[in-house]
């Protein structure tokens, strides 16, 4: 056994020995508890325990083997699969035990985003990643599988192997399954597996009788995988429980029809599937929609609970020009997310003089903005005056050039009574950001809290998370002057 693996499972080892101090029916009772919570992690169960004399001198007594399988299994669900299949190296009766627990989490993103800016072989680790989950998938024993979640960056290459998980999962009735084989910024890859194709024939890879054992599916994700419309109907025709669909980097999704008086979706999400050509969602108790890519007419037919909206690249572009086509759902949207490029640029530049729609209820507004140095927001302040209940404003400040230094623009004085949050992420400490700064200064009357993240966007997540260069210190610096000068009876934090 390799160093590494042993003091791994020694760490688990010791996870579980600190439990020894409960009575199995002490920690039976808490074990029952955290089941009603689902939130309840391993140390929380480690709740001290006055022993007898007697006892306490016999530390040697391995009381946790001895409680039942089930609880033993739930124990082992708590910890990340790889440690929890560490421990098959205790005793024999822990040999198999990690291969029962109801979720099976094959989440390799921070090994991704480690790979990603440096020098190891992604080859290599593509090909670990696929044997690990191979592995486990052989060495599974479990009766009731609840969630299967795999992501790492895997391309065409491994197709076969997609082909057998996705198989595998099939086989039980999920209630969660994920398959993200984007790369470490959420992007999809030149060369994608793509989702089995559907037969009607018992005897192929993929019949849709196999279909009949998703009745219990509430959550579906396929991000950097090439389904198509059919493939994903089928699952909103027979998983009557489905609440969240999200779909990313598809190339083969072009038409989409989520409709349907009994659905359950909650949640639907269709991002960077570039041919897509028509999109339609009629689904009452849908709560929260996104959409980026191409510009289609409006999808939205019969949403009546819809909350929250997310658009983006070219369809976000569209609503900017056209905000007439949300005028059905203005008096209930209350977040508002808006992912724009540096065209949109051309189109916002003379909105501040432009009149919104008003958005009554509105109470929380983002904007994800790719600009240039001489660019400018001021024109989104109309459609800040729009929405007199907002109570956050969120910006998201990327840039593909240097900011120019440029005279400050005049903005006009509208004092809002409601906004008591403003987060400037990315914050550079030129126009294009002290404009805002301004206009909050003037206008949020009932201002608590402003944000300065001088963190790139762009790089949350990753390891250059918390690089420093020139723009990054200087917006600190700025960031730590306005906090005396224009906000000093409001909490600023500064990042």
């Amino acid at each position: 056994m390799k160093r590494s693996d042993r003091a791994a499972s020694g760490r688990s080892e010791a996870k579980l020995i600190r439990m020894r101090k409960q009575t199995p029916v002490e920690l039976n009772t808490q074990l029952n508890k955290a089941k009603e919570v689902s939130l309840i992690s391993t140390e929380e169960l480690c709740l001290p325990f006055e022993e007898p004399e007697k006892e306490r001198c016999d530390r040697s007594v391995d009381s946790i083997s001895k409680l039942p399988q089930d609880i033993l299994v739930f124990v082992l669900s708590l910890l990340p699969l790889k440690e929890a299949a560490r421990t098959s190296t205790l005793s024999h009766k822990w040999r198999c035990l990690w291969s029962y627990i109801p979720c099976l989490n094959f989440d390799a993103q921070k090994k991704l985003l480690d790979l990603q800016f440096t020098d190891e072989n992604l080859k290599s680790e593509r090909q670990q990643f696929v044997k690990w989950v191979n592995r486990v998938v052989d060495s599974y024993k479990g009766a009731n599988l609840e969630t299967l979640r795999i992501r790492f960056n895997l391309d065409s290459s491994f197709q076969c192997d997609i082909d057998r998980w996705v198989q595998f999962a099939m086989r039980w009735n999920l209630k969660m399954f994920e398959l993200d084989l984007s790369d470490s910024y959420g992007s999809g890859i030149y060369s994608p597996c793509s989702f089995p194709q559907l037969s009607d024939g018992p005897e192929e890879n993929f019949p849709r009788v196999m279909f009949s054992n998703s009745s219990s599916l509430t959550t579906l994700k396929l991000i950097a995988v090439n389904v198509g419309g059919e493939a994903l109907e089928c699952f909103l025709t027979n998983c009557p429980l489905l609440e969240i669909l999200v779909v990313e980097y598809s190339h083969c999704l072009v038409s989409l029809r989520v409709v349907g008086a009994s659905l359950k979706l909650r949640q639907l999400e269709v991002c960077m599937c570039n041919y897509l050509e028509s999109l339609e969602v009629s689904a009452p108790n849908l709560e929260s929609f996104k959409y980026v890519g191409p510009w289609l007419s409006m999808p939205l037919k019969n949403t009546p609970k819809l909350l929250e909206t997310y658009f983006g690249s070219e369809f976000g572009l569209e609503i900017i020009d056209n905000f007439f086509l949300l005028s059905s759902y203005s008096s209930q949207l209350q977040k508002l997310i808006l992912d724009l490029e540096v065209d949109f640029m051309v189109r916002i530049e003379n909105q501040g003089s432009r009149e919104w729609p008003i958005l009554p209820n509105l109470k929380e507004l983002k904007l994800i903005v790719i600009a240039e140095g001489h660019s400018s927001l001021i024109g989104f302040t109309s459609l800040i005056k729009a929405s007199p209940s907002l109570l956050k404003f969120t910006l998201k400040l990327d840039y593909l050039d240097m900011f120019e230094q440029r005279a400050l623009r005049k903005v006009k004085r509208f004092p809002h009574q409601q906004i008591k949050v403003v987060e400037l992420a990315g914050f550079v400490g030129k126009p294009i950001d002290m404009e805002l700064v301004q206009y909050f200064h003037k206008n949020a009357v009932a201002l608590e809290e402003i944000i300065f993240d001088t963190r790139k966007p762009k790089y949350m997540g990753t390891i250059f998370e918390k690089k420093q260069n020139a723009e990054t210190i200087a917006g600190r610096e700025c960031a730590n002057g306005l906090r005396s000068k224009l906000f000093s009876g409001v909490k600023v934090t500064i990042i």
